[in-house]
């Protein structure tokens, strides 16, 4: 277990920064789920669905703990882009600061990891489009920082360990536009 734990954190950073090099896009915030109770402890993720700025993103991005609420989920990995979340809640400052974010969360603590990077212009232009590189900054590791309120609404709804069906609850879910992406254990 602790195998899987030690290793999601890098390969999920990994393939966020694959993507967003790939197509230009940051992923939607999404919560994979872990019980450390069982043999094989990674569950599987929920990604959010679409939402318009405001109140509708605060409530998108908190909704993605009812899941892991419903299964008694014993750790979440939380991942979202920085800039995004800031923008999607109307809260963007200027110039506010990119960043991949994965957060680490067990029922009485949490880490963040911080994945700053900055888009620099590369003097070339495709298909007459300026195109851009990303240069990533040290990353920064904080425990029991403040987060996002969406971040903290996820959190709270989590950790109130529903006792709701999770056929039903899985079910409305993706009638509402969340991605829930199972895994299959090996071995």
């Amino acid at each position: 277990m602790s195998d899987v734990t030690s290793q999601l954190p890098r390969v999920l950073i990994e393939a966020s920064k694959a993507e967003l090099h790939a197509t230009g896009a940051v992923p939607r915030p999404q919560v994979h789920m872990l019980a450390e109770d069982m043999e094989h402890s990674y569950i599987g993720f929920v990604i959010c669905r679409m939402f318009y700025r405001g109140q509708d993103a605060a409530t998108a991005i908190g909704d993605l703990g009812a899941l892991p609420s419903v299964m008694k989920m014993t750790r979440l990995m939380i991942l979202w882009e920085n800039l995004d979340l800031l923008t999607a809640l109307d809260q963007g400052t200027d110039p506010a600061p990119m960043a991949l974010m994965l957060l680490d969360a067990q029922f009485n603590r949490h880490t963040l990891y911080r994945h700053p990077f900055e888009a620099v212009p590369t003097g070339q232009v495709v298909n007459g489009v300026p195109t851009v590189r990303l240069r990533w900054e040290a990353p920064q590791r904080s425990h029991d920082g403040p987060l996002p309120d969406p971040i903290i609404r996820l959190l709270r709804t989590w950790r109130e360990l529903r006792e709701d069906d999770m056929q039903e609850t899985a079910i409305a879910l993706q009638r509402s536009g969340y991605e829930l992406n199972w895994a299959t254990p090996t071995g």
